[in-house]
């Protein structure tokens, strides 16, 4: 011990009773102290300076994609909304038109009579709740309703008169008549449709549905977004927040708390919406504080009616706090890692003016200042890399945010509806998660041009591709139900006289129908055959289902007649499928395969063909 107590080296319980090291000369001390100095100062800046900036930029940086992501996010889910709201005004649009032309209805018109009053009462009574719709009735030419699903009620429309109703004026004038209001018998707000009867080559009444919205509302009411539909005077009438129903949206933004009312024509309250910040920013004042939403909105078809949307920007803000801390950490460890690596330069500047004593202890000390810098080396290599696998988790927390996003908002309505007990609906929400990371693009443009609306006017339309589309739409329902599809097909495009959506739609029902109709039958398979000859093509479905009774085959194109269980069909399908065809100069026909019943059915398209393109 008493050999080892003057080396420097010992540690300090040895150099507490070994004589002082001599102290170095005064000039290195100084050239120590101010060799220190500096890096203290740099350190001192980057941490009051450099990390707050770099933190600002980051979050700022940061804030800008998610809110890009966000927007976009935002306006692909605003257009399923909107699909969705224009698929419910839709999905019952065929009643009135097929109404409009029952010979009961018409005969009703033509020749009023107690006894087929009362037989239209309950035959629209049933239609009614079948189709969940508020009301259906008829009226007269002069505005009069002679027979309505509410005939038994307390607040029945029979006998009132509503020819100041602009959906019944539109339909005696134009053919068909659309409105939304608040009923005048019954108060409750509603869509009504109506369609002009004509009997005897002379106008003799419209039929009138009128649905609401609660089932809509309620299906809206679990999404993470805000939804609310106004009307051309910016009311308030379909949103899933109960108490904005029948407020006006605010007339001027910025807007600040607390909300003045300003009115509207009818007198309404305004939204208590306060300006984000931006144009597309609104703020709410709920329980947690003011919380910021992305203001999103799409005008509907006919520019009536507009479709809003608040998507929280709470998302953003958590992005741009971890981007912001994440650049600050990382600027902190730089800055710390620099200052390391000064104190270390700085006791190497100790250790050489310490050399003047000893030769030998200078060498030592050199080796140990190498030793110390070679792990410092490592120590930077190691936080290099680790500084690097953390940009990279971060890139691929980008790439997959929008996916798991879209899975985690199925597996959220999943939830719901299994606590709702609607299990049909649950496995359909698995079954999309399943689909969604290979299938999300292609479900979204199949859907998209699905639910356009049709734009009335003939062309040539390629039945490959709209067999394509339709097989598209189904195929988680004829993979599911393990139905086998052969499609034969002539290997040169078929173009037809028709218009796509509309034989989409036509191609959708009937292969629904077949997969319907082949559900538990030992072999399932659906052939789809094309063949052209004169100027026609003759497209077939074939299946293997139980085929069509002999008696059925005259009344399959009648509406309302279906072969469906009670509450699985209206029996409206096959008859608009059939008029469109109709509608096209073609036919559409039905029969069993090889003649006879049970071994399955084929409907077939007769369509013009029209000229190849060169």
């Amino acid at each position: 011990m008493l050999s080892n107590s003057n080396d420097p080296a010992t540690d300090s319980t040895v150099q507490s009773v070994a004589p002082p090291a001599p102290a170095p000369p005064s000039g290195a001390a100084q050239m120590v102290a101010r060799a220190l100095e500096r890096p203290r100062q740099l350190l001192m800046a980057a941490l009051l300076l450099g990390v707050p900036v770099a933190a600002a930029l980051a979050a700022g940086w940061a804030s800008s994609l998610a809110q890009d992501d966000l927007r976009d996010s935002a306006r692909a889910q605003l257009t399923l909304y909107n699909a969705n709201l224009r698929a419910e005004l839709e999905r019952h649009a065929a009643v009135p038109l097929a109404l409009a032309q029952d010979a009961e209805v018409r005969a009703l018109l033509a020749y009023p009579s107690p006894a087929a009053m009362d037989r239209l009462n309950r035959k629209l009574e049933d239609i009614a709740r079948a189709l969940d719709a508020l009301a259906l009735y008829v009226m007269d030419a002069k505005g009069t309703t002679v027979a309505a699903s509410n005939w038994n009620d307390a607040a029945s429309f029979v006998g009132e008169n509503f020819s100041y109703r602009p959906y019944f004026r539109m339909a005696i004038d134009q053919g068909e008549g659309h409105h939304f209001a608040r009923g005048t018998t019954s108060l409750v707000p509603g869509y009504y449709t109506a369609n002009r009867v004509v009997a005897e080559n002379r106008t003799v009444g419209a039929v009138v549905l009128k649905l609401g919205f609660d089932r809509l509302e309620r299906a809206w009411a679990p999404g993470q977004e805000k939804l609310l539909v106004t009307d051309r005077d910016g009311v308030v009438f379909i949103t899933s927040m109960p108490s904005w129903r029948y407020h006006a949206l605010p007339r001027r933004l910025p807007i600040s708390l607390p909300i003045v009312p300003q009115g509207t024509s009818e007198g309404l309250d305004v939204l208590p919406w306060v300006f984000g910040g931006a144009s597309d920013r609104i703020a709410l004042e709920e329980k947690g504080g003011l919380r910021h939403y992305l203001l999103t909105s799409v005008a509907m078809p006919g520019g009536d009616w507009t479709l809003h949307s608040l998507t929280s920007l709470d998302p953003v803000t958590a992005r741009a706090w971890v981007a912001g801390l994440l650049a600050a950490a990382v600027v902190a460890m730089a800055a710390l890692t620099a200052y390391a690596v000064a104190l270390r330069r700085v006791a190497l500047v100790e250790r050489i003016a310490l050399q003047e004593e000893s030769r030998a202890e200078l060498e030592r000390r050199v080796a140990a200042a190498t030793a110390d810098l070679r792990a410092a080396e490592n120590e930077l290599t190691q936080a290099a890399k680790l500084a690097a696998l953390g940009q990279m988790s971060a890139g691929i927390a980008h790439e997959i945010n929008q996916p798991l996003a879209a899975m985690r908002s199925f597996a959220d309505n999943a939830v719901v509806l299994l606590e709702r007990g609607r299990m049909d609906a649950v496995r359909g929400n698995l079954a999309e998660i399943a689909e969604l990371t290979d299938r999300m693009a292609a479900i979204t443009r199949q859907l998209k041009g699905f639910a356009r609306r049709a734009s009335g006017t003939l062309g040539p339309v390629s039945v490959h591709a709209a067999v394509g589309q339709a097989l598209a739409l189904l195929e988680s329902k004829l993979r599911r139900d393990d139905i086998t599809v052969e499609v034969d097909l002539p290997d040169r495009p078929v173009r037809v006289v028709g218009e796509d959506v509309r034989l989409q739609q036509v191609l959708v029902n009937l292969i629904g129908n077949a997969a319907d109709a082949m559900r538990g039958c030992p072999v399932r398979r659906l052939r789809i055959g094309l063949v052209t000859a004169d100027g026609e093509a003759l497209l077939s479905l074939a299946d293997t289902g139980s085929g069509i009774a002999e008696a059925d085959l005259p009344r399959l194109f009648v509406p309302f007649f279906t072969t469906k269980e009670a509450g699985e069909g209206l029996g409206l399908g096959l008859s608009i499928s059939h008029g469109i065809v109709e509608d096209f100069g073609g036919s559409l026909t039905a029969a069993n395969r090889n003649g006879k019943p049970g071994q399955g059915a084929v409907f077939t398209l007769r369509l013009k063909t029209t000229e190849q393109p060169a």
